[in-house]
């Protein structure tokens, strides 16, 4: 796990509240890596409960993400981090997230863009915002960013709900609010461990020519990215929309 997506599981947890239980799926993590990879903290008083198709340290109990064993509407939160470019089928895990989740529930999921292969020969998928806003297309309301270089984000990061609501209109405003706060204020801890995976895209941010931003994807602006009128700004905050 990225220590962005670490970052960006707390502010969706501050910001938005979700309710339990809390069902993670891939919560499997190595020896050594508790600190960054154990969500629990951020879900306190919230049954929590880790799943994996394999047992390991931080899983609770033996899931499918593509084919969950919970009831219908049974899950108040379900976490899909940096589990969907490891499936053959993404899309029904997404339609099983989609499922279990009670009205209002909140799925929150990250996938790697700009990233190595890893677990191969298991690893299929990159997607980019705009696939990720596709496959959430049955989720009413949602958010999805992209965080590191505009042309090669690092990854992606999204917020959906199954119900409509105010209430999520008002939270995503907080959220995105402590996103772009949340990725400023580490700039160095945090980007330069996003930039460091790739050699040529550090220097030319040290050169000036890879700009970092928190990307947030709007389909309403007809604009691949927007970024010239942000680069006073450390973290640029934008919204995108797939060329027609």
């Amino acid at each position: 796990m990225r220590r962005g997506t670490n970052l960006s599981v707390r502010a969706f947890s501050e910001a938005f509240e979700p309710s339990g239980p809390v069902v993670e799926i891939g919560s499997s993590y190595q020896p050594g890596y508790e600190e960054l990879c154990d969500l629990r903290r951020y879900f306190k008083g919230r049954e929590y409960i880790g799943c994996d198709i394999r047992r390991g340290l931080g899983v609770d109990r033996i899931e499918d993400a593509q084919a969950l064993r919970f009831p219908d509407k049974s899950v108040g939160t379900v976490l899909l981090l940096d589990v969907l470019e490891h499936l053959p089928y993404p899309q029904r895990a997404i339609a099983e997230a989609r499922r279990v989740l009670v009205d209002r529930g909140l799925l929150a999921l990250s996938v790697p863009f700009n990233y190595r292969l890893h677990g191969f020969p298991s690893d299929y998928w990159r997607f980019t915002a705009s696939g990720i806003y596709t496959l959430l297309e049955d989720f009413p309301d949602k958010v999805v960013f992209a965080v590191g270089p505009q042309l090669k984000p690092a990854f992606i990061f999204a917020v959906a709900t199954t119900t409509a609501c105010r209430e999520f209109a008002d939270k995503n405003a907080r959220f995105q609010s402590m996103i772009q706060n949340a990725f400023r204020q580490s700039r160095l801890r945090g980007h330069v461990s996003v930039l460091k995976e790739r050699a040529r895209d550090f220097l030319g941010h040290l050169l000036g020519r890879a700009h970092l931003s928190v990307t947030f994807y709007d389909p309403t602006i007809p604009a691949w990215y927007v970024a010239e009128e942000t680069h006073d700004s450390p973290i640029a905050a934008t919204r995108t929309k797939n060329p027609s």
